[in-house]
């Protein structure tokens, strides 16, 4: 590799060896035909060659150049095959010079290509991973506001119910870590998700942590649950998460109810509440859950709305194609 680069850019010595093959050629014609070579004849044969030796940087100059000279050579009625090489030369490198150039432009273009999809796949794997992030710190934290907010309320008039807050408090955090773990763990050259990617299986899950919140969900499962793509999987099972998140957040509501129906094209899934919302505090600035749920939705084919139902409560509903 060193040896190629050290000498990639300098005068190569085919025209060298065209030029010997060019005098070869009318020794060999005039032994035939008994006719001696003239030094004229020898300088033609050799300038029409070395004139090539400009092909790199003004391809049709020498072409030209070696072409006027080759007319010369005719006409001072020196034998024709001894140029046929350089003839040909002068035709074929322009060219080839030109499919040179063409396939170097492709490179270049390709290279440029390849760069700029590695970084729009890098953007597009940190925004997965601010999203994994989101979505798990959100429930997480927001199962612990909840029940931190019933132990405080509790503790003196109930303290018996101080220790199953304090419980589902740790269970919460304890599940936060581990997802938060194994996400970062995909951040590794190596590394490997430390636990199951979350798929719709394990939605009892989600229900057992709203209800250790306080949130009682009625569930309504219709048809039978497919082979699903992980991703429709993972992005169905976020966003469940999220509507509930958001329910036990910004809801006054203690049930909200989910709907996951499987049909033969689509899978739907739905959480609704029947309201009203929660007074947001002083200073309280949306989030991007809503703006979440609607790109996770889009990422795998589907389509996701998020909207009051316009009797109080408020609704999400995403469709994945099968």
């Amino acid at each position: 590799m060193e040896h190629s680069e050290r000498w990639r850019g300098r005068p190569r010595g085919w025209p060298i060896g065209l030029a010997l093959l060019q005098i070869f050629i009318a020794l060999a014609v005039s032994g035939v035909r008994q006719v001696p070579v003239t030094t004229v004849q020898l300088g033609l044969l050799v300038a029409g060659p070395l004139a090539l030796l400009l092909l790199r940087r003004w391809a049709i100059v020498a072409s030209t150049a070696t072409g006027l000279i080759n007319v010369a050579y005719l006409l001072l009625s020196f034998p024709f095959p001894a140029i046929i090489p350089s003839t040909f030369t002068a035709i074929a490198s322009p060219f080839a010079r030109a499919r040179r150039e063409a396939y170097r432009r492709y490179q270049a273009e390709e290279q440029r290509r390849r760069s700029e999809e590695e970084k729009r796949e890098a953007a597009d794997e940190r925004v997965r991973i601010a999203r994994e992030l989101h979505d798990v710190l959100a429930h997480s934290l927001s199962l612990i506001n909840v029940r931190a907010s019933v132990a405080l309320e509790v503790m003196e008039v109930q303290p018996q119910e101080v220790r199953p807050a304090l419980q589902a408090i740790k269970q919460a955090s304890r599940d936060g870590l581990a997802e938060v773990r194994s996400v970062l763990a995909g951040l590794h050259p190596d590394g490997a998700p430390r636990s199951p990617t979350p798929d719709l299986s394990r939605v009892d899950d989600l229900i057992q942590q709203a209800g250790a919140a306080g949130l009682k969900v009625e569930t309504e499962t219709l048809g039978r649950r497919p082979d699903l793509p992980a991703t429709v999987e993972l992005s169905a099972y976020r966003i469940i998460q999220e509507a509930l998140t958001n329910v036990m957040r910004h809801s006054s509501a203690r049930t909200a109810t989910l709907v996951i129906q499987y049909a033969d094209r689509a899978v739907t899934v739905g959480v609704a509440d029947p309201g009203p919302a929660s007074p947001k505090p002083a200073g309280h600035e949306g989030g991007h859950g809503l703006v979440g749920i609607r790109e996770r939705a889009a990422s795998v084919g589907g389509v996701a709305t998020a909207r009051p139902d316009g009797q109080g409560g408020f609704e999400v509903m995403a469709v994945f194609p099968r």
